[in-house]
């Protein structure tokens, strides 16, 4: 078991230590004998439940997630409102005290959090970019729609990905990027529910890029999921695999670099160097990177590249993960720019989610970026 699995494990339980001796004070009841224990059993597999319906996801791959999800997504929302109750209470010097109105209060409070947390999920906002190139090109614009963090999987509806496609499709782009976690974990859901036809939908003049991201690299140990199978269905849904390819456009005057995961190492998979893929590129022209982690923006300014683009973050996707989030990377979300090295980097939130059905404090987004040029009579 991972380090990373025991800290949520920990950090579970403590959540549900908190609110199962918050809601007996809240909700004024006390439990003696046989029915404490059942009370306290209760309350802990509702704090474990995210974890408890991954490894139970054998069993059902979609009521077992889907009730795992929820009812985590309820208990990081009944956590909120009992912070904020306790914090009254604590204010009023024990003046606020729980009566049949306040609990009734307290539990539209935690069901209004979580279906405005819910629409912050499912109603992704457009953001628009511009980003100028000091570079020329042999266009003086285009304009790129970035998807990113879709994370596809058993609970995804057509009607979300249909809104997707709709939605990108009004934007009349050149080149549409999808920048990795376009799956959750299996390929299964994304070739045998249609998503793939959706996919076909998407609309560009240059065409659809996508690249790797961490969670497509979870499930390539297992059968009829390996990275050639998750490949082979990426070009069926008329996408262009880009892993550790350099694809130079003498007709655009540009190059696009797509860049394999940073987690391809732990699945017997060489990432090659940025450094030997920008030595394939004339760096006098455009040089556009899609790599899914934003975890080193130094190299690529150093290298000569112009502009990056990339996801993984959700921007925390739930306070406060968003601010340690933002304190891990130096963009967390949304545009950088290194004034001196003439390099942009740009992180969405992401379309998708993982794990609860909810965002608060973020938004899921389509990111629409205009790229300007340097005209050739200027250099």
């Amino acid at each position: 078991m991972s380090f990373v699995v025991l800290i949520a494990i920990a950090v579970s339980i403590l959540l549900a230590v908190y609110l199962g001796k918050r809601w007996q004070y809240w909700f004024n009841f006390n439990v003696t004998g046989g029915y404490q224990i059942a009370y306290w059993i209760i309350v802990i597999i509702a704090g474990l439940s995210l974890i408890l319906s991954s490894g139970l996801s054998r069993f059902s791959n979609y009521w077992i997630p889907l009730l795992g999800v929820v009812i985590f997504g309820l208990i990081i929302c009944t956590v909120y409102v009992t912070l904020v109750f306790d914090a009254i209470r604590w204010i009023s010097r024990g003046r606020f005290k729980a009566n049949l109105w306040l609990k009734i209060f307290y539990i539209v409070c935690v069901v209004s959090l979580f279906i405005f947390g819910h629409e912050m999920a499912i109603s992704p906002r457009i953001v628009y970019y511009q980003v100028k190139i000091n570079k020329p090109a042999n266009v003086d614009h285009l304009r790129f729609v970035q998807l990113t963090d879709i994370h596809v999987n058993e609970l995804t509806t057509h009607k979300f990905i249909q809104q997707m496609v709709n939605d990108v499709n009004k934007f009349n782009a050149d080149f549409i990027v999808i920048t990795g976690d376009t799956l959750d974990k299996r390929l299964k859901p994304f070739t045998e529910q249609g998503f793939d036809k959706q996919f076909q939908q998407l609309r560009s003049k240059y065409g659809t890029y996508i690249i790797f991201g961490n969670h497509e690299y979870y499930g390539t140990r297992e059968a009829n999921n390996r990275e050639e199978d998750i490949i082979k269905a990426f070009k069926q849904a008329n996408m262009k695999v880009l892993k550790d390819d350099v694809v130079t456009m003498d007709n655009l005057g540009i190059t696009l670099i797509g860049r394999d995961d940073l987690s391809s190492s732990h699945y017997d998979v060489t990432r090659a160097l940025l450094s030997d893929l920008v030595m394939f590129t004339d760096t006098s022209m455009p040089i556009i990177l899609l790599d899914h982690q934003p975890q080193d923006l130094d190299e690529p300014a150093n290298l000569g590249v112009d502009l990056m683009i990339s996801g993984h973050t959700h921007a925390g996707q739930v306070f406060p993960i968003n601010l340690l989030v933002s304190a891990m990377y130096k963009n967390a979300r949304g545009m950088y720019q290194n004034i001196e090295k003439h390099f942009t980097s740009i992180v969405s939130s992401g379309y998708g989610l993982w794990g609860p059905p909810i965002r608060l404090m973020t938004r899921s987004e389509i990111v629409v970026i205009d790229v300007t040029f340097d005209k050739k009579e200027d250099q």
